[in-house]
């Protein structure tokens, strides 16, 4: 599938003359400072309606980004020294491009079902989850407009982890779709202020991080090029709400008495990856170890806002040091490692005067029973885009029809590897659905068995097909 980049552009505030130099460089908090240079994904898909010209659209979309830009302003900047983003007009650059000679359907429809995800990525500005040495390199946020022949349109977006979590992302967007919608009834996204500078003030940033940080956390999740046994793939599966209703049942416990939906259903992919990591005659190690995604903001609620920007977010660290161990037990080292990450929890780590953040590296290694540099990349990652709200993005054309994640890695970058994002499934017709998309990453071969297992597929559908009309 082709896709020609047609123009490319940098979209700078709308301050006034001369405003800009009231913007001061915005300040790194510990947080951000800490986290890695690598890119979220998302891609918005719209069949659009008759009367809705290309050159119209994407006028509307740089204007009221331009507009949003000017209230989260950081997000137009580049990242100097790990320490501070300045440098606001270099702004935010959106490419025009073109799928030639395909409809939207023939990349949301393939022959076994949905979306074809070995195209995914050409919808977005670059590969995601690559790892970067130089976040200086890179804007805070990418834009790239695909448009297909039959009119309809991607629009891929590439978010910078450096600055930019779910929840950032998350106001940014439905702030800019807001901006860019024009409807007459009043948005209350155009009336929450984003909280800009707080972040730095309750986790103090540090002249410098060490070293030794960076390069552990690197081969913790990010499979080098040259040491990659196997590409990665990428699949996409959809769990009904009567399959996650009976995993949470098969996951209570003693230890866990109500699993939540998320809870159940990582417990379960888990356990299915773990024993595909077998099958695959791999180290029993591989896998062990499973890091979710921590938002920090409802930890500590008394000192910042649910539209606190930055990277707020921490990981989890649990490990299944014996092998294959029963989805109950997986869900009670869940729930323990996201019970560990409480407000006591964040000041020890991130508020203390010392460099408490190498002692959370320590027990990382501790819990993992990793030594020397790391793992390889062979963490499970895991991450919920659950309330991120990306099937909402009105820009003025109706809601998207989908949204997508991400297709397979080239293998030309470090990358994450081994990984699951959760997101909703967008309703179709009357009523809300309760169906949960698993976005899951896995080397070639252990994705092969997992594909067969039997069990796995009693409760998740692969890649259900997508109906546009």
């Amino acid at each position: 599938m082709e896709v020609s980049v047609i123009s490319t552009e940098n979209i700078k505030p709308a301050w006034s003359a001369g405003s800009e130099h009231e913007f001061k460089p915005y300040k790194l908090s510990l947080l951000d400072q800490l986290m890695f240079s690598t890119h979220s994904p998302i891609i918005l898909f719209y069949p659009m309606k008759d009367g809705n010209d290309q050159k119209s659209i994407a006028r509307r979309l740089k204007s009221s980004l331009s507009k949003t830009l000017n209230r989260y302003y950081p997000i137009a900047g580049r990242v100097k020294d790990n320490l501070i983003i300045h440098d606001f007009e270099r702004g935010v650059p959106f490419t025009e491009a073109r799928v030639k000679g395909h409809r939207l359907s023939d990349l949301l429809s393939s022959p076994h079902g949905g979306p074809r995800l070995e195209f995914l990525n050409n919808m977005l500005p670059f590969e995601p989850f690559c790892y970067h040495e130089d976040a200086t390199e890179f804007a805070q946020l990418d834009v790239q407009l695909n448009t297909f022949d039959c009119g309809g349109i991607a629009i891929g977006l590439n978010m910078h982890h450096k600055l930019m979590d779910g929840a950032t992302a998350s106001a940014f967007f439905h702030t800019w779709a807001a901006n860019c919608n024009g409807s007459s009834t009043p948005s209350a996204w155009l009336e929450r202020q984003p909280e800009l500078c707080k972040s730095s003030s309750v986790f103090h940033p540090r002249e410098s991080i060490a070293l030794e940080y960076h390069s552990f956390m690197k081969d913790m999740y990010f499979q080098d090029v040259h040491r990659r046994r196997q590409k990665g793939v990428s699949r996409r599966f959809v769990f009904d709400n009567e399959a996650i209703a009976t995993l949470r049942t098969m996951a209570r416990s003693s230890r866990v008495v109500d699993p939540t939906r998320l809870e159940a259903l990582s417990a379960f992919i888990w356990e299915s990856a773990l024993k595909a990591v077998s099958a695959a005659g791999r180290p029993p190690q591989q896998l062990q170890c499973f890091s979710q995604a921590v938002n920090l903001r409802p930890l500590m609620s008394s000192r910042l806002s649910r539209y606190s920007i930055g990277n707020l977010v921490t990981n989890t660290m649990t490990s299944c040091k014996n092998g294959n161990k029963p989805m109950k037990e997986l869900v009670g080292l869940i729930r323990e490692g996201v019970e560990r990450i409480d407000e006591k929890y964040v000041d020890n780590f991130y508020n203390s005067d010392e460099d408490r953040y190498m002692a959370k590296l320590e027990r990382h290694k501790a819990v993992g029973g990793i030594s020397g540099g790391g793992c390889g990349g062979q963490v499970l990652t895991c991450s919920s885009w659950i309330g991120f709200g990306s099937n909402n993005f009105d820009f003025g054309w109706g809601k998207p029809v989908r949204s997508g994640l991400f297709g397979d890695p080239s293998g030309n970058h470090p990358c994450i590897n081994n990984c699951i994002v959760f997101k909703e499934v967008a309703p179709r017709g009357r009523g809300n659905s309760k169906a949960i998309e698993a976005w899951i990453r896995l080397d070639e071969d252990v994705m092969a068995f997992l594909e067969h297992d039997p069990h796995f597929f009693q409760y998740a559908s692969p890649n259900p097909p997508i109906i546009l009309n």
